[in-house]
């Protein structure tokens, strides 16, 4: 491993609801199970990235309350550096989230995560091999300091804008990548969310966006799988076939796994390619951080089917 990955995000404790499908407005619907669980995607990601083997510094908040211990106990057993959490008077933070085996719903309560500030950014040392990685649940100047001490010091920047929020337009500058999904993209680059998603409409938002050529887009597919779209050329990597029990958490899972592949030195395709094979597991168990798989599966699962991509 030749860097480290700093996240910056957020921690919650997640209240998880299983049923066989979600309600509609105004319906009421019986649930399976109800378990209380580490989330929040700041906490979701370093648990991915420690567990495809890079050493990871989370930077966030807790309450002084027992969920707020609980979760840094949790990420600890995970082998992520909790040394930088701080701990404040507010509650931490808290989701509850509905989820069935084709979708889930999320009603996040920020709590402490709203304490993360540009101070933490001060907290670690960076160097040029490292990755820096942030999500939209803390305040974007938090996120904008991290950055500007990542460029100073050569490091790479990965933004991962979601929850989908056109705040975010004003990080893009400081990202050396982007990472939404289908619905994040449209927010940002105004377009409609059942757009084709065909090269020229990838490409065309990638210039919406106003991306340098030295910033690249990834977007995340669902089951179509992933592209990755720099500005001269598209790389597609298929989904994978997998039994869905609980999509919870899985786009968290690939981006800490990416973050770990390019801290790694692997080059970006080779990178999502892992990313995307850790996330196909993830999806079979309940959970968000608890579903991360370790990289020994994702290896052996990349052995028995390979990745199928291709460059446009």
């Amino acid at each position: 491993m030749a860097g480290k990955v700093v996240v910056l995000g957020s921690i919650n404790i997640d209240l998880l609801v299983s049923t066989p499908r979600l309600p509609c407005a105004g319906e009421t619907v019986s649930g399976i199970s109800l378990t209380r669980q580490l989330g929040g995607k700041g906490a979701n990601q370093a648990v991915g990235a420690a567990r495809a083997g890079a050493p990871c510094i989370l930077l966030a908040a807790v309450g002084m309350d027992q969920d707020g211990s609980a979760m840094v106990a949790a990420l600890d057993s995970y082998g992520v550096d909790t040394g930088r959490v701080r701990a404040t008077s507010s509650a931490t933070g808290c989701a509850v989230v509905a989820t069935s085996p084709i979708d889930n719903q999320i009603i996040h309560i920020a709590g402490a995560n709203s304490d993360v500030d540009a101070a933490m950014a001060a907290q670690v040392d960076l160097g040029p091999d490292d990755v820096c990685l942030a999500q939209m649940e803390t305040p974007v100047a938090a996120t904008a300091a991290l950055f500007q001490n990542a460029r100073a010091a050569g490091a790479c920047t990965i933004l991962n804008a979601a929850p989908a929020s056109i705040a975010a337009l004003s990080l893009l500058p400081l990202c050396d990548l982007l990472i939404v999904n289908e619905g994040e993209l449209a927010v940002l680059a105004g377009s409609d969310a059942g757009l084709a998603l065909d090269d020229d409409s990838l490409l065309s938002s990638r210039r919406l966006l106003g991306l340098q050529p030295d910033q690249s887009l990834l977007v995340t597919l669902g089951a179509k799988g992933l592209a990755i779209i720099k500005a001269d050329e598209i790389q597609r990597i298929a989904g994978r076939q997998a039994t869905v029990v609980d999509t919870t958490g899985a786009g968290d899972c690939f981006c800490g796994y990416l973050a770990a592949g390019l801290a790694r030195g692997d080059a970006i395709g080779r990178a999502a390619v892992e990313a995307n094979a850790a996330a196909s597991i993830a999806i079979r168990s309940l959970g968000a951080a608890a579903s991360i798989p370790g990289r020994d599966a994702v290896l052996q699962s990349l052995e028995c089917h390979p990745d199928i991509s291709s460059t446009t």
